[in-house]
């Protein structure tokens, strides 16, 4: 990636945001080939609910008496918007839903209905009914997931975790995994959330309660490592019949009449993860599990991801000026890569048992998704794509209670000497260090196995080769090729006594080096504006015209101080900023 473009930004970046990022602003930036690539990042993109009003938002679409129903209207995206308002865009009978939804609680009809909220891949809807009730309809995207199996696992592991693991989960009224019905879309009818959203809240508590909330947190994941399974993959009823699926068997030490009840009742099948699905895999023959043992699910990961390249990839043009990354573009680089990653993969599951236990962990804890009453937990929701997946890969600390900033737990000698809003951070800082590391000595308490697969020795090493090599080409390759060097690099360290059967070459690591350059260009350029702009392009509405103002007075002084060949390069990457 190209870092020449070296444009003063303090003179480009309107006033609000020269507030918002004072750093941002400080000196030149280099700014990265990155404003005409349409980052797409899953690892970045946040999919927790947005809670709506009444914002209005550009569409193509006609509008009608429920159109705001259908489309995404809680934001806005600089570039790639019109699919990525397709992939949300979900027309259904909303007269039908509402019958469906009333009968389901046994009302008469539906008097009230807003769309309560949407993520990224569902529109969460609040009925009230004639006698005062409450209903809450979740309607999936497009791009949720696979037609049925999406639904179908999502109301299951809802069940499971709440009458098996005693999870405080909504209690599913209705549903449907098939959208050839009345409704004409999948649904699920359920009873509304207890409790207020812990991101609404949680700012404003006290220490101690915090530290309370943190310890409810604790007790909610200990219930989920409370049962294992023999497989790994996603939960459905019995009675769904997925191709397939195996009896829910259960592992753990709990009562034989549990185990009998669970394996009559649940299965585990295909996964639900979008990786096996997205796209055209959806369509593809490939192993979506259920996997008996760990070494075939991260196999499953890499040929998965070589089949569809071979058959999908298509490069770009040399001279296509979306092209950043050579290696990136080219499909060969990421089978290469790929090939590697299943030499090692089966070496990356060489860890104590428990922690490849098959667990079903909620990896999307998200304040938004937890409820409270006070200290206390009420409700756990958005269970759809949760599967059950070795622990070591699946668990993640609680967003937040994660802490991933240096550690500082108490005030420098030199405190009082600094300014007001030093302090400020210090404090926030010492609070964050604090409240991380006491969540960790909690799950050592309550949780051991879990606080093992969080400090395990080059853990997180593991996890990432693993996890990155689903995605290279979606994504970006960098990343992934980050990950097996460092397998390479520490192979030692991770307690593996054969010879480590990948090397990458001293040209390798300093091709490598350069890509990482720009590639962390692009990661500091969008952390720098991250209140403005997500990775994906996503604003909000009210910062829509803002986000407009700053790429395009950006553009403007990258023109005025680039010439020769880097003025048109610049000029070509950056048009779409004036569409």
């Amino acid at each position: 990636m190209n870092s020449r473009f070296c444009i003063p930004l303090s003179s480009a970046v309107p006033e609000w945001t020269a507030q918002r990022s004072k750093s941002f602003v400080d000196g030149p930036f280099h700014l990265p080939k990155v404003l005409s690539r349409q980052l797409s990042s899953s690892r970045s993109r946040p999919n927790h609910f947005r809670y709506t009003g009444d914002r209005k938002t550009h569409t193509s679409i006609h509008h009608s008496e429920y159109e705001d129903f259908f489309r995404y209207t809680s934001g806005r995206w600089l570039w790639d918007e019109e699919r990525q308002l397709r992939d949300r865009y979900k027309r259904f009978n909303v007269k039908k839903l509402q019958e469906i939804s009333a009968k389901s609680i046994g009302s008469k009809k539906c008097v009230s209905m807003i769309k309560l909220a949407e993520g990224g891949y569902n529109k969460i809807f609040r009925l009230i009914m004639d006698d005062g009730k409450v209903a809450i309809a979740r309607i999936p995207n497009p791009n949720a997931g696979p037609k049925f199996y999406t639904t179908a696992s999502e109301v299951a592991t809802m069940e499971f975790a709440r009458t098996v693991l005693g999870i405080p989960v909504p209690r599913v009224y209705t549903w449907s995994a098939v959208d050839d019905n009345s409704v004409g879309s999948e649904y699920i009818i359920m009873e509304e959330a207890v409790g207020t959203q812990l991101e609404n809240v949680w700012e404003g508590l006290t220490p101690p309660s915090k530290l309370e909330v943190m310890r409810e947190i604790v007790k909610l994941e200990q219930k989920m490592l409370s049962v294992s399974f023999s497989h790994y993959g996603s939960i459905y009823f019995a009675n769904s019949a997925v191709k397939g699926a195996v009896p829910a068997e259960i592992t753990s030490d709990t009562s034989v009449g549990l185990k009998d009840k669970v394996s009559k009742t649940f299965t585990i099948g295909p996964s639900v993860g979008r990786g096996f699905w997205r796209g055209e895999r959806s369509a593809m023959d490939i192993d979506r599990g259920p996997w008996s043992n760990a070494v075939d699910y991260v196999m499953s990961v890499g040929r998965r991801e070589i089949a569809w390249i071979k058959r999908y990839a298509v490069a770009k043009a040399p001279s296509d000026p979306l092209v950043v990354s050579t290696a990136q573009n080219d499909p060969e680089a990421h089978i290469q890569l790929l090939e590697k990653y299943l030499q090692v993969a089966p070496y990356l599951v060489e860890v104590d048992r428990e922690l490849i236990e098959s667990i079903l962990w909620h990896d999307d804890l998200h304040g938004s998704n937890i409820f409270v009453d006070g200290n206390r937990i009420t409700s756990v929701i958005d269970w759809q794509s949760v599967w059950a997946g070795p622990l070591l890969f699946r668990a993640r600390p609680c967003p937040i209670i994660d802490y991933q900033g240096p550690v500082l737990l108490k005030r420098p000698d030199n405190f009082e000497d600094l300014d007001e809003e030093r302090k400020v951070q210090i404090k926030a800082q010492i609070a964050r260090s604090t409240l991380s590391q006491l969540y960790i000595l909690e799950s050592e308490k309550r949780n051991p196995k879990l606080a093992k697969a969080f400090t395990l020795d080059h853990g997180k090493t593991r996890r990432l080769a693993v996890e990155y090599s689903g995605d290279s080409w979606d994504d970006d390759i960098v990343s992934f090729r980050e990950t097996l060097i460092n397998v390479e690099r520490y192979w030692k360290e991770l307690g593996l006594k054969e010879n480590c059967p990948i090397h990458f070459t001293e040209q390798d690591l300093k091709s490598h080096l350069q890509d990482a350059e720009g590639w962390n260009e692009v990661q500091d350029f969008f952390d720098h504006i991250d209140h403005l702009v997500k990775r994906d392009g996503w604003t909000s509405n009210e910062r829509y015209e803002d986000a407009v103002a700053f790429f395009s007075e950006l553009r403007k002084v990258g023109l005025q101080n680039l010439t020769g060949s880097e003025r048109e390069e610049f000029e070509r990457e950056t048009r779409w900023v004036d569409r």
